[in-house]
């Protein structure tokens, strides 16, 4: 009951973060707002390393055998999959993206039953039905909502990288789970930023700078919980 919940809560905050980053995507390219969320994470996350009373973080270090896990959860979950999902922001509404922001779940069942080998009995089976079905039926309204489709396209290539990330972590679940999305969210966020900067984006000023970090700090490195559930759930789960 406590890893769902966790999970919910981290699902709340992120889902947030969508609404959020379409309004500063207008005042920023989107490969350095999504370097900005994660610069904003990982930094919410070096505080957070500070905190008293982090049981268990002494024997649960990373370790040079996790890093093919970690490039995999940097350049899938920290850069192609922001950088995708605000392409597709831009081209599509808020809310519109944040019903297909709904893939992530199945596509995470998906490729945790066929390539880790994860058991899915029926009630996932359905409870993935019933998240495609509900988003479906949510978006389906003639005439009112109407989607890019590489923007459509784009968000789901991010919920697939996102998928592929969840399965991964899952992999380092018995780690210090801050200190997993410390090294993701700093490592990710370098990266962007300098394709971007190397793209010939520029940074915003600090009227964007500045509520990037905050929606990056809570959407993004709230996915802390979600790293606490997975120690007590499989990727499916």
């Amino acid at each position: 009951m406590v890893g769902a919940l966790c999970g919910l809560v981290a699902a709340t905050f992120f889902g947030a973060s969508t609404p959020l980053a379409k309004i500063l995507l207008p005042a920023a390219g989107p490969v350095v707002l999504a370097g900005l969320l994660y610069l904003g994470a990982g930094t919410a996350m070096v505080l957070a390393g500070f905190l008293p009373g982090r049981p268990g973080i002494r024997a649960a270090r990373l370790r040079k055998s996790d890093l093919g896990w970690l490039t995999g959860i940097v350049i899938l979950g920290g850069i192609i999959g922001p950088v995708l999902m605000l392409y597709g922001l831009a081209r599509v509404g808020a809310v519109v993206a944040s019903l297909l922001l709904n893939l992530e779940a199945p596509f995470t069942m998906l490729l945790a039953v066929f390539l880790f080998g994860e058991h899915m009995g029926r009630a996932a089976a359905g409870a993935a039905s019933i998240i495609v079905a509900g988003a479906t039926l949510l978006s389906y309204r003639p005439g009112e909502l109407s989607a890019d489709w590489l923007g459509v396209l784009a968000i789901a290539g991010a919920c697939l990288c996102w998928a592929a990330d969840n399965n991964f972590s899952q992999r380092l679940s018995l780690r210090d789970p801050i200190a997993v999305v410390r090294t993701k969210a700093l490592t990710a966020a370098a990266g962007t930023l300098s394709i971007a900067l190397a793209a010939g984006e520029v940074l915003p000023g600090p009227s964007v700078i500045m509520p990037a970090l905050v929606v990056g700090a809570i959407g993004y490195g709230i996915s802390i919980l979600a790293a606490r559930r997975q120690r007590r759930a499989g990727a499916r789960r």
